[in-house]
């Protein structure tokens, strides 16, 4: 293990890591208190939470990839009774923080045996949007809801775009306590191309890899979610044999970048019979779907 993380990480971080000698990467992230507050603030059926909360976790994990300033967004949409489901995350370079947030919206109550087709109908689809500004192009990848969980809709997504060999574990549950928490991990194969490095044998890169992912396979989601283990000692419980080097982890916490002065703007472009129409006597209040602030407005002055 790397000294790199000495300091015994437990929750709210995104840890990456390689095992060693293998050509195999990951990352682990334990989301508690930010997770609790972003699903305490809605009134949503538990197994709605609890998808959303993997949702999150899955986000955190990507999001974190992002090497520059920017926001990582993750969103599943279809035409069945689950509208919408989107979860954020914003990376900040000058705190090293990542910012989560998330929420959803459906019209039917659904049942906790009900499939990703069930909720999202046959035509819906999970789409990731990388926007880090002048660094790079934005990005877009959409793939077809396919499967029965966010695990293998994430899956999916990343044979499709990347077409790299990706083993994803996605958890969230209350605790004894009543509070949410939410746990994610994935490995990814890369394969060596640089001048110079060395390649390995094909035969002892799929067994490094088959015995890497029946590994991961194993972990429960007891572990994952365990407070009092920390990230560091859950990779090398898993991963011992072979040995793990952890790198620099990123902080996760709950936020919300909604502000006043953007519905404002919003609400200026909206003519003046709009305006009466969604005001009550004399007020409009926007409530933002992500951490659901009242935001309020007086008619009079939008008008002037």
């Amino acid at each position: 293990m790397s000294e790199e993380n000495a300091f015994p990480l437990f929750e709210d971080c995104c840890l990456p890591f390689q095992i060693e000698n293998q050509d195999i990467k990951g990352r682990v992230v334990r989301l508690g208190r930010s997770v609790n507050d972003i699903l305490s603030k809605h009134n949503y059926p538990d197994h709605v939470n609890k998808l959303l909360g993997e949702t999150l976790a899955f986000t955190a994990l990507i999001g974190s990839l992002m090497k520059y300033e920017g926001i990582l967004t993750t969103q599943l949409k279809g035409n069945g009774p689950f509208r919408v489901m989107v979860s954020d995350f914003l990376k900040e370079t000058e705190n090293g923080i990542g910012n989560i947030r998330g929420y959803a919206a459906f019209d039917d109550v659904m049942s906790d045996s009900d499939t990703l087709t069930d909720m999202f109908g046959e035509g819906g689809y999970l789409a990731i949007t990388i926007d880090q500004g002048k660094f790079m192009e934005r990005y877009q990848g959409i793939v077809k809801l396919e499967g029965e969980t966010i695990t293998q809709a994430a899956e999916e997504y990343f044979r499709s775009s990347e077409q790299l060999p990706t083993k994803v574990m996605l958890f969230c549950e209350k605790d004894e306590e009543g509070k949410w928490q939410a746990g994610a991990i994935m490995i990814q194969h890369f394969a060596r191309s640089a001048v110079g490095e060395h390649s390995r044998d094909q035969q002892e890169t799929e067994d490094h890899w088959n015995t890497a992912a029946i590994l991961l396979g194993s972990l429960k989601k007891s572990e994952l979610l365990d407070r009092n283990l920390s990230l560091q000692n859950l990779l090398i419980r898993l991963y011992h044999e072979s040995g793990v080097r952890i790198f620099e982890h990123t902080d996760v916490a709950a936020g919300c970048r909604c502000s006043e002065e953007k519905i404002r703007t919003a609400l200026s472009s909206l003519d003046m019979q709009e305006l009466q129409d969604v005001a009550d006597d004399g007020i409009i209040t926007v409530t933002c779907d992500f951490c659901t602030k009242d935001h309020k407005f007086e008619l009079a002055k939008l008008m002037h």
